[in-house]
């Protein structure tokens, strides 16, 4: 059986890879901005037992992790540290819906830039870096690194009431 690598050109190869990494930096089947859209504001401080961290949290945690990734997207002939400390915000509530909404639309904008960058063939996405990681490994860590976060959102969401 052949590889798709053999009935392919390696051009529709590089695009279908920047593709499926865009559709899955969304969120695929549950596009994470429309899931922290319809999470209730007044429920993003609500702490559960034996968690440390409220969706409000958990959306400053997203944010801060995906900045830094974006960052080294950006411009990744810098030696940026990609992996430093959980930043884990303190505050644990949103002082408004404004300022909740106004959280998620900085992700959607850091996200529509993250895609940008990967859909763009100019973007080398497998060229090792000063650090020694690449953009597509950047592109990847942010999808998994979200989804993992979205998923304990959807779980305290669940736990209370919003979905």
């Amino acid at each position: 059986m052949e590889s798709i690598e053999t009935k392919q050109p390696a051009k529709q190869t590089d695009q279908l890879v920047r593709e499926q990494l865009a559709e899955l930096l969304k969120g695929g089947f549950a596009p994470n901005v429309i899931l922290l859209r319809e999470f209730d504001y007044k429920k993003a401080d609500i702490l559960l037992d034996g968690l440390h961290f409220s969706a409000w949290i958990l959306l400053g945690h997203i944010r801060a992790r995906h900045q830094t990734l974006l960052r080294f997207m950006q411009h990744p002939h810098e030696d940026i540290d990609v992996w430093p400390d959980a930043h884990w915000p303190e505050n644990h509530k949103p002082q408004s819906e404004e300022e909740w909404n106004k959280a998620i639309d900085a992700y959607a904008q850091e996200l529509q830039e993250m895609i940008a960058l990967i859909k763009d063939p100019a973007t080398a996405l497998f060229e090792v870096r000063p650090n020694g990681k690449t953009v597509s490994w950047a592109a990847m860590t942010a999808l998994h690194h979200t989804g993992y976060h979205i998923g304990q959102l959807k779980t305290i969401g669940r736990q209370l009431g919003v979905w």
